[in-house]
């Protein structure tokens, strides 16, 4: 009975989702229900509830500011036209190509969230790929499939409390989330040239072309993603690895949608996102090397350096006064309809771990024997879906994961790794990422736009099964390749 009541939050959250009610009412009427169970059916004291939510208030005070900063420097961009200056230097006048949506979803945009984290590039990528001219539907669901490197975003903070749970080698933790993320990769890329069909990309003397070949080419790319980040995770270690590999990739794919030639550069159009992303990665760096916490911490998260950003923005991109007046009220908005979501979601999953939910679920699970092993990406997909963060899936799942694979002769490491790539992948069919995507793209829908209109129920339509099929697919590379001792 226990177990059937620790579902009934995540079941209520998922059928509010495919309302139309406001994007807050699902996270906050599971939080609830997941509160008022803890202390009446799972035994736990309120106040100890209340101190353990509490703990993770300075995490979502930090998505609140990223988010802000983010979708702030957005609309900066938007309304000085570097948007669309971008878009016409990437895609060399192209337009909505194969290679530009590949270049987007396996480089670019991932490259942004090695960086930046908790789906900040999707506010910044949906309106890049809308400036490439892809509709609007389109354009959302490119960005959250682009979102293969769960394990590295955000520096691979997640991948890092992975490691510190059981005293692993964090380098070794990285190695194994780079081999069981393939599928994601792969299936990535073959979804955008499915997804694609038809468009102009697809198509060559008038005739549409054929699919076939054009797989090849996304699975090919994916494939490429993948052995760059496990081979920057060997070489240069775990936290910049996701960044290292995805810039390759960008390069090259810019060196193929440019013909060789990357000049003429995109000048100054560029220097707000490299602040982001220099100062982000410079920050890191700089709290890491000297310890710096509290106050000083700041230095490394990616909410400073998304407003420094946006000075940077308004200082060299000739925003006018109407849009200076304009900038301000609309981010305001934006952030009200995608922040409060996703913090909520946060809270949810706190919820979740700290009223004995997930320990009930823990013990059902412990009872599977060794058809556990099947499941591990399954827990792992389902615990990213919940609290949308790498970080908090492994936080919520992580200990059981490992007890239980160590219990069936897995060593932590694999089952880590397995765990975590799971969960970043889990994440992208998440009611957070959909919101935070559909957000960005509504505003751009028109009706002559040919295809689906965007909308949340019509994007979790297309991206669970795309994070059904990478998880079937990381569940059979885990039975081949898990260790037993």
């Amino acid at each position: 009975m226990q177990v059937l009541l620790a579902l009934t939050p995540i079941l209520l959250t998922l059928a509010l989702l495919l309302t139309r009610l406001p994007a807050w009412v699902a996270p906050a009427a599971g939080g609830v229900l997941a509160a008022a169970l803890a202390p009446t059916v799972f035994g736990v004291d309120p106040g100890v509830l209340a101190a353990e939510v509490g703990r993770g208030v300075p995490t979502v005070v930090e998505i609140l500011a990223i988010i802000a900063g983010g979708i702030t420097l957005s609309r900066v961009m938007e309304h000085s036209g570097a948007h669309a200056r971008l878009a016409l230097w990437l895609s060399a006048g192209n337009g909505p190509t194969l290679a530009t949506a590949l270049l987007m979803v396996h480089g670019i945009i991932p490259f942004l969230e090695t960086v930046t984290g908790f789906g900040v590039s999707l506010i910044v990528g949906v309106p890049l790929l809308l400036g490439l001219g892809f509709t609007a539907f389109r354009s959302a669901l490119l960005a959250v499939l682009a979102l293969t490197i769960g394990p590295w975003g955000s520096m691979a903070p997640g991948t890092l409390m992975g490691a510190r749970l059981y005293d692993l080698d964090f380098q070794a933790v990285g190695v194994t989330a780079a081999l069981f993320n393939l599928p994601a990769s792969l299936v990535a890329g073959a979804a955008t040239v499915l997804l694609l069909r038809g468009a102009q990309g697809m198509r060559g003397d008038g005739e549409p072309a054929r699919t076939v070949p054009w797989l090849a080419v996304g699975l090919l790319s994916g494939a490429a993603q993948w052995a760059l980040i496990l081979g920057a995770n060997l070489s240069v270690g775990t936290a910049p690895a996701g960044a290292v590999g995805t810039f390759v990739l960008t390069v090259a794919w810019l060196l193929v949608i440019r013909r060789g030639r990357l000049t003429p550069g995109p000048g100054r159009d560029v220097v707000p996102y490299v602040t982001l992303m220099a100062g982000t990665v410079l920050g890191t760096t700089v709290e890491d090397a000297l310890g710096l916490t509290g106050v000083l911490s700041v230095v490394g998260t990616p909410a400073l350096w998304s407003f420094v950003a946006v000075g940077a923005g308004v200082a060299l991109l000739g925003l006018g006064p109407h849009a200076r007046r304009t900038v301000p009220g609309e981010a305001a908005r934006l952030w009200v309809g995608t922040a409060i979501p996703n913090a909520l979601y946060v809270a949810f999953g706190l919820t979740l771990s700290a009223g004995g939910v997930s320990q009930a679920l823990a013990g059902a699970l412990s009872g599977m024997g060794p058809a556990y092993l099947a499941a591990i990406p399954v827990i792992g997909a389902f615990s990213g879906f919940v609290t949308a963060s790498n970080t908090g899936a492994m936080a919520l799942m992580g200990p059981l994961q490992m007890d239980t694979g160590a219990a069936l002769g897995v060593p932590p490491t694999w089952t880590n790794g397995l765990h975590n790539a799971a969960a970043g992948w889990g994440i992208i069919a998440g009611p957070a990422r959909i919101q935070v995507a559909h957000a960005m793209a509504v505003g751009a829908q028109t009706p002559e736009m040919p295809g689906w209109a965007v909308s949340r129920r019509a994007l979790l339509a297309v991206l669970l099964p795309a994070m059904v099929v990478g998880i079937a697919l990381m569940s059979l590379l885990g039975l081949a390749v898990l260790p037993r001792v």
